[in-house]
């Protein structure tokens, strides 16, 4: 009787662990793809716009340096972090003429609300209208890092810029959720769901992208990369076709485009040279 209890126990628990976790996936996924991440070091760039969503959620541009080649939309990942990218990024592309206008999702890096993906990607519609009042999107590369580099790949497909740079990339949300959950032993089950079929939406490059994009797109995946791994990269239709994938040699999730900055900037360099 003790035996067929503990039984009963242990069932009941297995269900809650799993109910709870495929309610999370459908409904809640965006707290966790969004976390709230007030900067103890505040960006020192111009705000030079604010979007304000529907529900009071407020994006921010910042712009860095002047267009004398054009301009770069910097999205960030998922817990922002404008000030590092301020010190260890934009000068890079600013000493060689390129503007960065540097997005701030809401509730990250002074930027009030909270963020959801579908909103998120309408804001982003709206800031690219104002940076279109600086440079065209033909003068215009999207650079996009982690979860930034799904939202720049959703928007390039929309605006067309002259090129798209991409590190620490996924080839689907539910790819990087399955990796992430796969790296905690405690959270290691829920990987056998069937996560993409639990989204309520599966972002992925592919539907981003057309199958044969009208502009280059480059990706640069450190080898060490454990949170989106380069393998799932290398799959066949992970990525649009005639894109570059750059192996950078022992690069994490976070320091791959510290390891390859002259390479990365000099993509986008080759992107305005050979924009018509």
């Amino acid at each position: 009787m003790k035996l067929r209890g503990f039984l009963v126990l242990v069932i009941a628990v297995a269900v809650l662990y799993f109910s709870a976790a495929a309610y999370l996936l459908h409904f809640e996924i965006d707290r966790f793809l969004f976390p709230s991440t007030p900067s103890p070091n505040k960006p020192t760039g111009s705000v030079i716009h604010k979007v304000i969503g529907r529900t009071g959620n407020v994006m921010l541009i910042r712009r860095y340096g002047a267009p004398q080649l054009g301009c770069v939309v910097f999205f960030p990942g998922q817990h922002g972090g404008i000030s590092s990218y301020e010190k260890n990024l934009f000068p890079s592309f600013m000493a060689k003429g390129i503007a960065v206008f540097a997005l701030t999702y809401p509730g990250q890096d002074d930027a009030s609300g909270r963020s959801e993906l579908s909103e998120v990607q309408n804001l982003t519609q709206q800031a690219l209208s104002i940076v279109g009042q600086t440079c065209t999107p033909g003068r215009t590369v999207f650079v996009g890092r982690s979860l930034g580099a799904m939202l720049a790949a959703y928007a390039a497909g929309v605006a067309h810029p002259a090129g798209l740079v991409l590190d620490a990339a996924t080839p689907s949300l539910s790819s990087a959720l399955v990796a992430r959950l796969r790296s905690r032993w405690y959270l290691a089950p829920i990987a056998q769901l069937p996560v993409s079929r639990l989204l309520s939406h599966d972002y992925t490059l592919m539907e981003a992208l057309s199958a044969s994009t009208p502009f280059p797109v480059i990706v640069f995946q450190g080898t060490a990369d454990e949170q989106t791994p380069i393998e799932a990269l290398r799959a066949t239709g992970a990525i649009p076709e005639g894109s570059r994938l750059l192996v950078v040699q022992g690069g994490t999730h976070s320091n791959t485009y510290l390891l390859a900055l002259d390479a990365y900037v000099q993509s986008v360099l080759d992107m305005f040279q050979h924009t018509p």
